[in-house]
């Protein structure tokens, strides 16, 4: 059994860190709540953590009336970085649907409120284009709406990089067709597209 982490195969490292965070932030993990996160049977939870002990014994302690390990007095993490960011990132994906419950590492949602985020898609096909143009350096031909005109128009445009304002998604372009405008602007993609070429 492996007692290094640079031994270690990435899947038993996800779930030797998933540990460590239920310790961290629950004080307490046991077969069970592996069982249910990755889907491994019981004698693949039990060596999971038990190697956890042999790498880590101080940070955590089996306590048999509750049936589950808790965390030690001396828990030093060795896989995880303690983020609260990460922790409320998961809280808030789950609230907005973006994260499925059961893909939640947190095992007990404690009580929360966050305002709705406005709901701004983005289309699958369309993202792809513009990764596939930035990566690629190409313009894709894109129908573009302008705050200043109520119809949209047809525009190339180079991507070189998507950006997030906070509610929503924009790529981040040269305009072709005037270049005058400045050397990098937000684009709203309009939602179709319909061909691409090299950039000179």
């Amino acid at each position: 059994m492996a007692t290094d982490k640079t031994d270690l195969r990435w899947g038993i490292e996800r779930r030797l860190e998933f540990i460590e965070f239920r310790l961290f932030w629950e004080g307490r993990v046991n077969r069970g709540d592996l069982m249910e996160a990755f889907g491994v049977s019981v004698n693949q939870s039990s060596t999971d953590l038990n190697r956890y002990i042999g790498m880590a014994p101080a940070n955590m302690i089996y306590n048999k009336s509750a049936r589950a390990y808790v965390r030690g007095g001396g828990f030093s993490p060795l896989f995880l970085k303690p983020d609260a960011g990460r922790y409320l990132a998961q809280l808030r994906s789950v609230s907005d649907g973006v994260l499925d419950r059961a893909d939640c590492w947190i095992g007990e949602i404690p009580g929360f409120d966050a305002a709705p985020t406005p709901v701004r898609g983005v289309v699958a096909n369309n993202l792809r284009i513009v990764v596939v143009a930035i990566r690629q350096s190409e313009a894709i031909e894109i129908r573009y709406q302008s705050l200043s005109r109520p119809e949209p128009r047809w525009r190339w445009i180079a991507p070189h990089a998507v950006a997030f304002d906070g509610f929503r998604w924009h790529t981040r372009a040269f305009c072709l067709r005037l270049p005058a405008l400045p050397h990098s602007r937000d684009t709203r993609f309009a939602g179709e597209w319909r061909a691409s070429r090299g950039r000179h």
